[in-house]
C-alpha cells in the first residue's frame, strides 16, 4: 500500500486535526473526503475509511467466560478516545481491540457501562453471524 507523507505548518495542522476529530474520520479518511471535495462526488462510505473491515479477515476469538476479551476491547476504545490513530495493516483484519477503536472513533468518550454493552451486543452479533459459530 503506498504512504505519503508530508510536512504542513502548525496552522494547518491544528486546523485539519480539528476537522478530523469534529467528522469522526481517521487521517486517511479526511485526506479522501478532500479529494471527493475537489472532484465534487462526495460518498458517505468514505468516512467509514479504518471502520469498514472483511469479514474473511476477522481474527476475533469467540469470547470464552474468565477470557479477557473485554478488556483488550476497551483498551482499544480508550485509545480512539485518546486520539491514537491504527494504520491500514491493523485495520485490516477485526480483532477486539481494533473493534474497540473503531466504536471509539464513532462514538467518543462513552460511560463504561455502555461500552461492556456493546461488547456484549457484539459478541451476540459475532455469534449470531459467524459461519464457523453457526450449527
Amino acid at each position: 500500500m503506498p504512504e505519503v507523507r508530508t510536512e504542513l505548518d502548525d496552522e494547518v495542522y491544528e486546523m485539519a486535526k480539528q476537522m478530523k476529530e469534529e467528522q469522526g474520520r481517521t487521517w486517511n479518511g479526511l485526506i479522501s473526503a478532500a479529494l471527493r471535495e475537489f472532484a465534487n462526488s462526495d460518498s458517505p462510505d468514505e468516512r467509514l475509511l479504518g471502520l469498514k473491515h472483511d469479514w474473511d479477515e476477522d481474527q476475533r476469538v469467540f469470547p470464552e467466560p474468565g477470557n479477557d476479551r473485554l478488556g483488550s476491547f476497551k483498551a482499544g476504545w480508550t485509545k480512539a478516545e485518546n486520539g491514537q490513530e491504527f494504520g491500514q495493516r491493523a485495520l485490516n483484519g477485526l480483532s477486539w481491540h481494533n473493534l474497540g477503536w473503531r466504536l471509539g472513533m464513532l462514538f467518543g468518550e462513552t460511560p463504561t457501562e455502555l461500552k461492556e454493552e456493546l461488547y456484549q451486543w457484539c459478541v451476540q452479533q459475532q455469534k449470531e453471524t459467524r459461519k464457523d459459530t453457526k450449527e
